[in-house]
């Protein structure tokens, strides 16, 4: 079996959505010496790098990390080629969900990340995508963009959220992953009252 990381390294100084407040930091309180040991601390907000929402990210009274089941972050997955822009339903045309949990598109958008550009015009899914995926009984979509929704748009993540689907964004080394299925592991962090993580997208193949 072989593990293809799908994650981008979260690093000091690392861009974050437009109007998010917390700047990734990675702060050395130590280092190995005569009589000490290296020790770090993570300064972050949910959503930097590869991460997940859940549908308590849209939802009001849905389940936070703590409570949210573990099943809803695992299982089958295929990998669906996208190009720039806004991704329509037609995308699915012919394509068999039997079976699969976890919908991925590749846009090549990764390549722009940590650039200038990246935050600006990416990938989207449209509305009627959004609801096809919503009726297929998947557990989540993933893409390799800062979101599934436009700039300050809102509707794929109600829709997807209404169903009870996670959210994984910012997924990179998506040219290195099969068109599937395979196995994905999207585990987050354990925080009490949140609605996502950064995650180590992970695939098993």
């Amino acid at each position: 079996m072989k593990l293809l990381d799908l994650s981008h390294t979260l690093a000091t100084g690392l861009p974050v959505y437009p109007g998010d407040e917390t700047v990734p930091r990675i702060i050395r309180n130590s280092s190995h010496g005569p009589d000490s040991h290296q020790s770090s601390s993570l300064v972050t907000g949910c959503h930097a790098g590869t991460h997940i929402d859940l549908p308590l990210h849209f939802l009001d009274g849905e389940p936070a990390l703590e409570d949210f089941p573990l099943e809803g972050c695992a299982g089958r997955a295929v990998v669906l080629d996208a190009g720039e822009g806004r991704i329509d339903a037609g995308i699915l045309d012919g394509v068999d969900l039997g079976g699969v949990d976890f919908v991925v598109f590749r846009t090549g958008w990764e390549r722009r990340f940590g650039g200038a550009d990246y935050y600006r015009d990416w990938p989207w899914l449209d509305p009627a995508l959004a609801r096809r995926l919503a009726a297929a009984d998947l557990k989540g979509v993933g893409l390799d963009t800062p979101s599934i929704d436009p700039f300050g748009g809102d509707t794929a993540h109600g829709v997807l959220a209404a169903a009870g689907m996670i959210n994984i964004e910012n997924m990179a080394n998506l040219s290195a992953a099969p068109a599937g299925p395979f196995t994905l592991l999207v585990l987050p962090l354990k925080l009490r009252g949140a609605e996502a993580s950064p995650v180590r997208a992970v695939a098993l193949i």
